[in-house]
């Protein structure tokens, strides 16, 4: 294990030593080529919109800290996108209990993990109460001999088809909701967390917002896990963390206002794709407030494969795209509320990540060419032609560029315990980040492909192809789920 540790630390520092190596020398021995201040910039587009970006969000960030009493890491109230000092005076803090909440999940087929789940939430179990989506196996026989609370219909509905009937069964003077997914682990007091879920759901609960998002971070699980690992501090901590009470729920672990929860449920395309991203915008659009808090720190275990990673992303993405065609009027109804959500709904959502992604495209190519031209400037021999949509400065400055930034962030955004372990792979960031455009492509293609030709060009994790209800079709849609009720 210790032999594997240290492998999967090396390799990435290895690879990032030969990347500068290979930066410097292409430049030194690179001829002297034609330069386009269109191209470069082209080809740079996705650093300059990323550091503005950033820039941008790091700014807000500061803001709500600022208004929180400082921006310490020991801050009572340190990592949450509100002002929550203003509205829980401590000495309440310390006196008023979180009232009844439950912990919900939709399982399907848990057989296989069933030790480790109750491993991890065996000290939650009286809050549990857990609905089978369909299982096929013994997840519900083993549940119920454990005592575990575990509803089960015998039919598959999606997870937000399922948990929409779970709110149903769970008593009715329960007005919090934890919903989570069964493969994450709540980090407890010694592992990461700086308050427990009881503080979390009692804060939550005085603040009014009607949900709350804590921090996700990716299990350590080798060199893919470093990139995710690095991804979901930026997503959470600057991210989410910048957006106020406007923030987005996660998929893994959300807290609700339950009356609030069901009412967007009502109004839920009830697709399993970009779930969460749906139920944020409803919420929003109905007046409701979201805010992040990353005081309460939920680990996840990342996809583990390329394979696996590269199907996650097909899906996210499509479901991005879905809900932002299906739910714009929402969107619009909530970037009217404030300049920030506007900037994040309309520009950065809409613009940067959705319209402009034929030329993120373009420019993933020129540094491409870019980057070859270099390599055979450095090794070859004048395989790859020089000229001006091939000058290796292209490559050269963008990655330059994004290692700048990414130093900038780990040393800002990222956990002072977790950045050992981000760091090697700061060097290759940007390699993932044009890597990214591919599955993003894939996704659309997919959004557009099921509207015209009713099928996939590519069979995403997310959905069966063997269910015969989805045949041609991308999820169950919410009347068929609501037939079944």
């Amino acid at each position: 294990m210790k032999v594997l540790r240290s492998w999967s630390f090396l390799a990435p520092l290895a690879v990032c030593s030969l990347l500068a190596g290979w930066i410097v020398l292409s430049v030194l021995n690179a001829r002297a080529v034609g330069f386009s201040i269109f191209l470069f910039a082209v080809a740079n587009l996705i650093v300059y919109t990323d550091a503005i970006d950033f820039a941008l969000r790091l700014y807000m960030r500061r803001r709500h800290t600022a208004a929180a009493g400082g921006v310490a890491e020991s801050s009572q109230f340190g990592n949450v996108s509100i002002n929550l000092a203003a509205i829980l005076p401590p000495d309440a803090r310390r006196v008023v209990p979180a009232s009844p909440f439950a912990i919900i999940a939709s399982v399907y087929n848990l057989e296989d993990h069933f030790d480790e789940f109750t491993r991890n939430f065996g000290a939650y179990r009286d809050r549990i109460w857990l609905i089978s989506d369909g299982s096929t196996d013994n997840t519900v026989l083993r549940l119920r001999q454990a005592g575990w609370r575990c509803f089960d219909d015998g039919v598959n509905r999606r997870k937000p088809g399922a948990i929409r009937r779970l709110l149903e069964r769970i008593p009715t003077h329960i007005e919090t909701v934890v919903v989570i997914d069964p493969d994450v682990r709540i980090l407890g007091l010694n592992e990461g967390s700086s308050i427990d879920i009881e503080q979390f759901v009692s804060d939550f609960q005085q603040s009014g917002a009607t949900a709350a998002c804590p921090r996700i971070a990716i299990e350590p699980d080798g060199f893919l896990a470093r990139f995710q690992s690095f991804e979901y501090a930026l997503a959470f901590r600057i991210g989410r963390e910048s957006l106020g009470d406007f923030s987005i729920t996660s998929g893994g672990v959300s807290f609700y206002k339950r009356s609030a929860l069901v009412r967007a449920l009502n109004e839920h395309s009830l697709s399993v794709y970009a779930e969460d991203f749906e139920n944020a915008v409803l919420l929003l659009s109905q007046g409701g407030r979201i805010y992040y808090d990353g005081r309460l720190v939920v680990a996840t275990e990342g996809p583990g494969s390329l394979q696996r990673w590269f199907s996650q992303r097909v899906g996210w993405y499509h479901g991005l795209l879905k809900v932002y065609t299906e739910r714009f009027s929402e969107i619009m109804r909530v970037a009217r509320r404030s300049p920030f959500a506007a900037y994040h709904y309309i520009i950065y959502v809409g613009g940067l990540s959705l319209a402009m992604h034929l030329v993120k495209i373009a420019s993933a190519a020129l540094l491409l060419l870019s980057f070859l031209a270099g390599l055979d400037a450095l090794l070859l021999d004048d395989l790859v032609p020089q000229g001006t949509v091939t000058n290796p400065a292209y490559f050269t400055a963008a990655v330059t560029s994004y290692l700048a930034l990414g130093v900038i962030a780990l040393f800002t955004v990222v956990p002072p315990q977790e950045r050992s372990y981000c760091a090697p792979i700061v060097p290759l960031y940007l390699c993932y980040a044009i890597v990214h455009i591919i599955p993003m492509s894939v996704g659309f293609l997919n959004f557009f492909w099921i509207k015209i030709f009713r099928k996939r060009i590519y069979q995403d994790h997310y959905e069966s192809p063997t269910d015969p209800t989805l045949t041609g079709n991308p999820t169950l849609t919410a009347d068929k789920v609501r037939a079944l009720e």
